[in-house]
């Protein structure tokens, strides 16, 4: 990821909508492709293939592809599932779910065109405006993505993860006051998210304070050693005029 752009966080394993949880096999095979996906995958394949598993074999299929890193055949297992269910919480969430594999998989067109239709099967799923924001903010489109954060964080105020997103998406459109402000909003929220002390740092550099973006960034550092946003921090702060 390059510094100073908007950071996306993407979900690659997300529960199943309770319709699929139907019996303790889907339970094992849901634990074991996510802690061993190979053999998920194997365990899978071969309840939908002989022991009737059905769609929630089928889906269960779709986290360990997931797990192994096929996201595009994931995502399209998790449509597919999408497509032949009437119930429209399930399916909004197996269609946000794909789109969670397609953004995994650096297709954010794709992502965005499945977000789109979770929303329209329950227009305030949490799990698609965030995905959609996103996937706007992956195709560098910062203002639908803000747009799509409102409503989110009109859902649920104050989430210090979608105040770092906002603030990360405002700093792309210039708006670095903005910036600053959901920033400071996300450490009053979560004051252990990495993510909203990297956003403070890089509003206060623009800003010119400089010691400011420097301690928020080793902040980031601390909170994440070793991570994406602490090694993005320790690479934006290397840069800081002294």
């Amino acid at each position: 990821m390059r510094p100073a752009l908007l950071i996306a966080t993407v979900l690659i394993m997300s529960s199943a909508h309770p319709a699929f949880a139907q019996t303790m096999d889907y339970d094992t095979c849901i634990a074991q492709a996510q802690s061993n996906p190979v053999q998920g995958l194997t365990s899978a394949q071969n309840w939908r293939d002989t022991g009737g598993g059905g769609q929630a074999a089928r889906h269960c299929r779709s986290i360990a592809l997931a797990a192994l890193g096929s996201f595009a055949e994931a995502a399209g297992v998790a449509e597919a599932l999408a497509v032949e269910t009437d119930d429209l919480p399930a399916k909004s969430d197996l269609l946000a779910q794909a789109g969670d594999f397609q953004l995994a998989a650096s297709n954010p067109t794709a992502a965005r065109a499945l977000y789109d239709r979770a929303l329209a099967a329950e227009p305030s799923s949490i799990e698609a405006l965030d995905g959609r924001a996103r996937a706007a903010a992956a195709a560098r489109d910062f203002n639908t993505a803000i747009t799509d954060l409102n409503r989110l964080l009109w859902l649920l105020p104050n989430d210090a993860e979608a105040l770092s997103l906002r603030a990360a998406a405002r700093r792309q459109t210039g708006d670095t006051t903005g910036a600053l402000t959901d920033a400071e909003a996300a450490i009053a929220a979560d004051p252990r998210s990495a993510v909203a002390y990297f956003e403070r740092g890089a509003a206060r550099a623009i800003t010119g304070d400089r010691n400011g973006a420097r301690a928020d960034w080793q902040q980031a550092e601390a909170l994440d050693p070793g991570g994406e946003i602490g090694q993005l921090a320790a690479v934006n702060r290397a840069k800081l005029p002294l």
